[in-house]
């Protein structure tokens, strides 16, 4: 079995960081053997070498004896995703660093949600770019001009598969802060955030 392999693996190298990269119907049996301390992180897929380093660093002690904390941990998101494979993978991800996150399948679904968001509830939204009803351009002018005042002011980022440069204008054009490419790489985020101060 996976477990049975993994905790023969430990005892051939004890003080290695092991990760365990796993696709999305393995999630949640590999969410136990991190649990259980037979693994000490999982990755999901797709899998990016970012990710990877910071899931090590974390299984390490810094240098002043205490645990490397993830730019993330404690943040909270408003999340607009379509595909509920990316969706699962972009709430593991975030979970995985310490974030948490909640997603709405559509853009007519977030401006609704976003009506009633109060100060501080979320730290940024994270906004998918092509969706059916209402898609990322449009969901994000209407938060930008809609009733609640906070929709001109939170960072909104655009995910996409699309990075050209004619995209990243597009997105900016419409209101948003910034522009993530799909699939997400942890660390970009990551400096993106920080750059635009969140």
């Amino acid at each position: 079995t996976l477990e049975a392999a993994a905790a023969r693996l430990r005892k051939l190298a004890p003080d290695a960081a092991w990760v365990l990269c796993v696709d999305h119907p393995q999630r949640e049996q590999a969410e136990t053997l991190a649990h259980r301390g037979v693994v000490d992180s999982i990755l999901p897929r797709p899998f990016f070498l970012a990710n990877l380093e910071q899931a090590v660093r974390r299984t390490r002690s810094a240098p002043d004896g205490g645990e490397e904390v993830s730019y993330l941990k404690g943040m909270r998101f408003l999340c607009a995703e379509d595909n509920e494979l990316n969706a699962e993978i972009l709430r593991a991800l975030l979970e995985l660093h310490g974030a948490s996150c909640t997603i709405y399948h559509d853009g007519e679904e977030i401006v609704r949600a976003f009506q009633t968001v109060r100060a501080g509830a979320y730290d940024a939204i994270l906004m998918d770019v092509q969706m059916p009803r209402m898609n990322g351009y449009e969901a994000t002018q209407a938060i930008r001009s809609g009733g609640n005042p906070l929709g001109k002011t939170i960072p909104i980022l655009a995910m996409t598969a699309n990075a050209f440069a004619d995209d990243v204008q597009r997105s900016l054009a419409s209101g948003m802060n910034g522009h993530i490419s799909k699939p997400l790489d942890v660390a970009v985020l990551e400096k993106t955030l920080r750059d635009l101060g969140v």
